[in-house]
């Protein structure tokens, strides 16, 4: 026997009920579905959830409108009990971390978000390289792709939810030893495509497909020197055609995700009495041809 009910809450979201009762076993089984029409498609596949998906062991259907109220609405559910469960880790993310007097938004080549990113990765890398490397040894420029960078930081108060939905990738910062020709091939392969990422410690100006300028640290790019470049395992993997990285002769994986390190500094920002603040500040200037 199978019943098919329409749920009806109000006057919309209205939804199938059906429960079978198969012959040659009495188990039951019910599904929910939006309209009439799934429902009965989907009569003929519960038939079968014995195991023979095209058996059609039922007489007839029937269905009525239920109103929705606490029958069906229950607080002591399992809905509710797995919600409780991830409840307080959940309610954590919206806690204050720090805050912003403006919204920073992240467009090519150079926005405030993006550049803040750059810097933010910067900053860690010279931590990460002073407690693991030694105190002298410094990063030079950092990276990350502006397809990372998924959302605005909004304008007040800034939470961890807010840096997870801004870097939602599991990407992990990476320190590369890099040598200075394929640091030119990088710069040079992003004025072939008038695109660059997200950077810091780097200075560069595209003219017309055309690398003109461009410092590392602030100095010329010497094609012999091993630069320490800060980025994310998705770039060094080649993603978004940023090959170049894939030629670092030494690949240090800090263990950390972008998001993490952001939220750590906002953090320590905080602690200090700042805000989170970023300037465009001509970093990246790419010139492209007047369609």
């Amino acid at each position: 026997m199978v019943e098919v009910q329409e749920l009806e809450s109000g006057l919309q979201n209205r939804s199938i009920f059906f429960e079978m009762e198969k012959y040659n076993s009495g188990r039951k089984v019910a599904a929910v579905t939006k309209n009439l029409a799934a429902a009965l498609l989907l009569l003929p596949l519960i038939a079968g959830f014995s195991g023979n998906l095209f058996a059609q062991n039922y007489k007839k259907a029937q269905w009525s409108r239920v109103k929705m109220d606490s029958t069906w609405n229950c607080s002591t559910g399992k809905a509710t009990q797995v919600i409780d469960k991830y409840r307080p880790s959940v309610d954590s993310l919206l806690l204050p971390i720090g805050s912003t007097d403006e919204e920073l938004t992240s467009y090519p080549p150079e926005d405030k978000l993006s550049n803040f990113a750059g810097d933010v990765m910067l900053a860690f890398g010279n931590k990460w390289l002073a407690e693991n490397v030694g105190a002298d040894v410094k990063a030079d420029m950092s990276i990350t792709n502006f397809g990372g960078i998924r959302a605005s930081m909004p304008c007040g108060t800034v939470t961890s939810f807010d840096i997870i939905s801004i870097f939602p990738f599991d990407n992990k910062i990476m320190i590369l030893d890099l040598e200075g020709k394929y640091v030119r091939m990088l710069m040079e392969n992003f004025a072939k495509r008038a695109r660059v990422e997200a950077m810091g410690g780097v200075r560069l100006k595209i003219d017309h497909n055309q690398l003109v300028e461009c410092t590392v640290a602030g100095e010329p790019i010497d094609d012999s020197r091993i630069y320490k470049v800060v980025t994310i395992d998705f770039l060094l993997g080649g993603g978004d055609s940023v090959f170049a990285l894939k030629y670092a002769s030494k690949a240090e994986d800090t263990g950390l995700f972008m998001r993490d390190v952001v939220i750590a500094h906002i953090r320590e920002l905080t602690a200090q009495g700042k805000k989170v603040e970023a300037q465009k500040d001509g970093r990246a200037v790419v010139i492209k041809e007047k369609k």
